[in-house]
């Protein structure tokens, strides 16, 4: 009896503990954050689909096309109402300030990265060339939205834009006292036309692989930035 009593003890503070480490959580409940910045994490890349293009003529070339949009970009997201702020009401609700509205999210951490969730299934549009699934916009990021359905938005002489039916999720780190969002701008060259392009921007992280889904001739610049939160 007192045998099984230890064990019992045992079983329970095991328990216990456990539970005190899933427990463990980046952020304090509730706590609100603004934006106050960005920042650049680094210089411009240049990726082809056999991976990261490493000679200096090269990342010149193409710098010279897209340097002053990864600028002008840079300062749009930085003062205009994207990610604006959030807060986070306990381990498993937050809102989020976005495009000057509050969006309720299911929060939840995976490793090092905060990942809000849309609570709401909505649409969002237009996704050019190709459906979200086979975009750039999905396969170069880490942390992938939840796609339910795809459809065709709009064609027009030969321009086709698609939308998905899903959830998008928004990614944070902790970085001492403040929140991060890792910010991915990016440019996707077609061939080798410079004037054929898809541009844009994802909050996300990178994903280390995603060169490998460009079609041969393809290439794509990006430039990696902090979106930073204060208390």
């Amino acid at each position: 009896m007192r045998y099984s009593r230890f064990l019992f003890s045992l079983f329970l503070c095991l328990l216990i503990f456990s539970c005190e480490d899933d427990d463990v959580s980046l952020v304090t409940y509730p706590s609100f954050y603004h934006k106050s910045g960005l920042m650049s994490s680094g210089n411009m890349r240049v990726f082809s689909s056999m991976g990261e293009i490493k000679s200096n003529s090269v990342i010149n070339r193409y710098a010279e096309y897209d340097t002053s949009y990864y600028s002008y970009y840079a300062k749009d997201i930085s003062n205009y109402a994207f990610m604006d702020s959030v807060k986070f009401i306990d381990s498993k609700n937050a809102i989020l300030n976005h495009q000057y509205s509050n969006q309720d999210c299911l929060y939840s951490q995976e490793n090092d990265l905060l990942v809000l969730t849309e609570v709401d299934t909505g649409k969002d549009c237009c996704t050019y060339r190709e459906v979200m699934s086979r975009s750039i916009l999905y396969y170069i990021s880490q942390v992938k939205p939840e796609i339910y359905s795809e459809y065709l938005y709009s064609s027009t002489r030969g321009d086709y834009y698609f939308g998905f039916v899903g959830k998008r999720k928004f990614v944070f780190t902790k970085s001492g006292q403040q929140l991060v969002a890792p910010i991915i701008q990016f440019t996707q060259h077609y061939g080798s036309v410079f004037n054929v392009t898809t541009r844009g921007f994802v909050n996300n992280v990178l994903q280390p692989d995603f060169y490998t889904y460009l079609a041969i001739g393809d290439t794509v610049t990006l430039m990696e930035s902090l979106i930073r939160y204060d208390k």
